[in-house]
């Protein structure tokens, strides 16, 4: 298998070499680096958002959490997952909406919530969440790319890491061009490598028949020498979870994930909302056949790998299963469609990440004078090479069962972030009291209910952050309209024109008339 890897794998760092040099002639602007100008059209637009989803967590988790559990892993993570991408359409219209969108999910908060503010805390205060849950996300993507090059090639998982490094920043200083140029290539990947895989293990089991008598039989422990499983556990709705456990990932996956800032950053780049709504529609019918061959061979792999080795984790199924039973080039096929899902995450991630920490952070703590693009764009490129070494070194000690990692962050987002997202496009009424109370209050809760190991700390975080946010909003004044009008009104007035230009630095002679609005309200 190594020289039909090699020879896989030269190719595919030869495409993302290419598509990072000519995407770099596509960055003219701060814009086109954070969100690509917000002129992406609807390809790559379903490229970037299918490669987005499809990370080491599904490719890697997913199987590993279906060979762990069974049939509950589809309604925790595969119907979570989708449930989200299928109401994103319904936010995408209305993030998109505004003549001059936000180039970050921070900027959307605070032209929301907090338009006149010179400094606004809110946005540092999003920005900085944002940027501990996307240092974990790109985290949980070089741990992916380590387990598999180690297994496959034995090359220590502690050097291999390191070679991500250099591929991460590759792809990452094209800014969002490149992320998505290289999205979209990883997108067909991972679905011509997994359906190889599909292939090759229902060509070693004889088929889904007996896939499936096998898992209403099994007892075989998840360890050489752990403890059985009770026969039939695999294919109850529950599996080894219970029910309130389930739902907590379910919730976590399914409402946490449709307002993670990663996607409010995509619906705003598309060049107008028809293409953000397509964009997320069409991604949904993407992902079907993908998941459908990922759910086939996690359970496939309970019958042709009955327990695993002493010290591997279920991370490890994927490529053991495609070492040991899918002839060579399907086998290099398919771990390249891993190596493809870390590398369109995590590029992904640490563009997040960099710009949270940048733009939204060190420019946002100084508010005067107007952006230099060029030099904003190198300072946000030096700035994803520092956090891409960062994320590297983290990694040396992995954690654990990377589809876990992913929920739990989701799962905060979703507590904190769920209320001012879909409130404040929807509810004129929602302000920067219910803002802060919301996403605090559900940051919290959620932290301290993990903490405690409660089962279901979504349930909770979103509950009590409903309660904060609404007692918020009633017991302070109405925003302003400047806040909300961009998002409910076809047309908007020159003042909330005024303002989403100075807030984006794009216009020094808008300062007047933000001055005369603030006044006013």
């Amino acid at each position: 298998m190594t020289i039909s890897y090699t020879v896989v794998f030269a190719s595919y760092l030869v495409f993302l070499a290419w598509t990072t040099i000519k995407s770099l002639k596509e960055v003219e602007t701060l814009s086109d680096f954070t969100t690509g100008g917000h002129r992406m059209g609807l390809l790559l637009g379903v490229g970037t958002s299918v490669a987005t989803w499809v990370s080491v967590a599904s490719v890697m988790g997913v199987p590993g959490y279906l060979y762990r559990t069974g049939a509950a892993a589809i309604i925790g993570w595969v119907a979570g997952w989708f449930l989200a991408t299928s109401i994103m359409p319904i936010l995408a219209y209305k993030v998109r909406r505004p003549e001059i969108p936000a180039r970050t999910f921070p900027e959307f908060i605070r032209m929301r919530f907090e338009p006149f503010e010179k400094v606004s805390n809110l946005q540092l205060l999003v920005a900085v969440l944002m940027f501990v849950g996307y240092f974990i996300f790109c985290h949980l993507q070089v741990v992916g790319f380590g387990i598999v090059f180690n297994t496959i090639t034995g090359i220590p998982y502690e050097y291999a890491i390191f070679g991500f490094l250099a591929l991460l920043v590759l792809t990452s200083l094209g800014g969002f061009w490149s992320v998505a140029a290289t999205d979209t290539l990883n997108a067909v990947l991972i679905l011509i490598g997994l359906v190889f895989g599909t292939g090759a293990v229902l060509y070693a089991t004889g088929g889904i028949g007996p896939i499936l008598d096998n898992l209403a039989q099994t007892t075989a422990p998840i360890n050489v020498g752990g403890t059985p499983m009770e026969a039939g556990v695999m294919l109850t709705p529950e599996g080894t979870f219970g029910w309130s456990v389930l739902m907590g990932i379910f919730m976590s996956n399914a409402l946490g994930a449709s307002v993670a800032p990663h996607w409010i950053n995509r619906f705003m780049a598309p060049k107008n909302t028809k293409a953000a709504v397509l964009q997320m529609m069409w991604t949904v019918v993407a992902l079907i056949p993908i998941f459908v061959c990922l759910i086939v061979i996690g359970l496939g792999a309970k019958m042709l790998l009955p327990s695993l080795p002493v010290g591997k984790t279920t991370d490890y199924i994927m490529p053991l299963i495609v070492q040991e039973h899918a002839p060579s080039f399907v086998g290099a096929m398919t771990l390249i469609a891993i190596l493809a899902a870390a590398i369109s995450t995590a590029n992904s991630m640490l563009l997040n990440c960099g710009t949270s920490l940048y733009y939204d952070i060190w420019r946002a703590l100084r508010p005067e004078g107007r952006l230099d693009d060029a030099k904003a764009t190198r300072h946000l490129r030096w700035t994803v090479l520092v956090l891409g070494a960062l994320s590297v070194l983290s990694a040396i000690k992995p954690p654990l069962l990377l589809a876990m990692g992913f929920t739990y962050v989701y799962g905060a987002f979703g507590a904190a972030f769920m209320w001012p997202v879909w409130l404040g496009l929807f509810w004129r009424r929602m302000n920067r009291s219910g803002a802060y109370a919301g996403i605090l209050v559900g940051t919290l809760v959620y932290v301290v209910a993990k903490l405690l190991d409660f089962s279901n700390p979504f349930a909770v975080g979103a509950g009590l952050s409903l309660v904060a946010t609404l007692i918020g909003v009633y017991l302070t004044p109405a925003p302003p309209r400047e806040a909300y009008e961009a998002y409910f009104e076809p047309d908007v007035s020159p003042s909330t024109r005024a303002v989403a230009l100075r807030i984006r630095r794009e216009d020094d002679g808008a300062h007047h008339e933000v001055h005369a609005a603030k006044t006013s309200a």
